[in-house]
């Protein structure tokens, strides 16, 4: 299953895995959403848009439609 940023919760940490190659895309890998990094979702509005990611130290807020474009996986649980 393919998980987007957009549909993490609230304090959850997930790693990117790919964007999606559109401009928007471009432009988030500039803005530091490169793959293997790790994400948080800190806070997002009443109705989902627009949601604050954590980045190592910068906070980011995107809409919904360009975190929709950032692939990523939850980190698994070691055993």
């Amino acid at each position: 299953m393919i998980l987007t940023a957009d549909t993490i919760k609230t304090s959850e940490r997930v790693e990117i895995m790919e964007l999606d190659p559109c401009e928007t895309g471009q432009r988030l890998a500039e803005m530091g959403f490169w793959p293997g990094k790790s994400i948080e979702l800190l806070v997002s509005a009443p109705w989902g848009d627009p949601m604050a990611f954590q980045i190592d130290n910068t906070i980011i807020a995107l809409r919904k439609d360009e975190a929709k474009l950032i692939r990523v996986r939850a980190f698994t649980s070691a055993a």
